[in-house]
């Protein structure tokens, strides 16, 4: 009988107390928070960079496009993609129509474009995908509407 009730006793000194589980859970909370706001700016870059790539694959076609076109555009300074209407645009349509996309306007082809973007810098609302040519080189950036410069915010250029 002593030895049953030695055992007993040792049994209910085994758990934690209320006290202690507290305090773990509040030290948990604290190393989440401080977790958490290191984390979140890298989050942020991660989107922009994903913007990028997604520009970076329209820039590629729109060299593509160009280059493939019948008649050179020459130089041009901030165009609206949604407003591309030359002989390359319609290139842009046939590339884009290999990827599966039923609707290829080139509004449509924005359209799909800006939906993917999700970084903070991209308003859907507010701005638009411009395109110009320089010497050569294209440069496809994301600009509020009607202002003619990217601001080096989500810009690609083809080299």
């Amino acid at each position: 009988m002593k030895n049953y009730l030695a055992k007993l006793r040792e049994n209910e000194e085994k758990g934690f107390s209320l006290v202690e589980l507290i305090i773990v859970m509040a030290i948990m909370a604290i190393l989440v928070g401080v977790v958490a706001s290191q984390v979140i700016p890298y989050m942020e870059k991660s989107r922009q960079s994903k913007d990028q790539q997604q520009l970076s694959s329209l820039c590629t076609d729109i060299v593509s496009a160009i280059s493939q076109a019948s008649s050179d555009p020459g130089d041009f300074n901030a165009t609206e993609l949604n407003t591309v209407t030359a002989d390359w645009g319609s290139q842009l349509q046939s590339l884009r129509s290999k990827d599966g996309t039923t609707d290829t306007t080139v509004a449509a082809i924005e359209s799909t474009v800006c939906s993917k973007l999700k970084s903070k810098l991209y308003d859907n609302s507010t701005k638009k995908i411009y395109v110009s040519r320089k010497d050569g080189v294209v440069t496809v950036y994301v600009a509020k509407t009607g202002t003619t410069s990217c601001g080096g915010k989500l810009e690609v250029t083809s080299e």
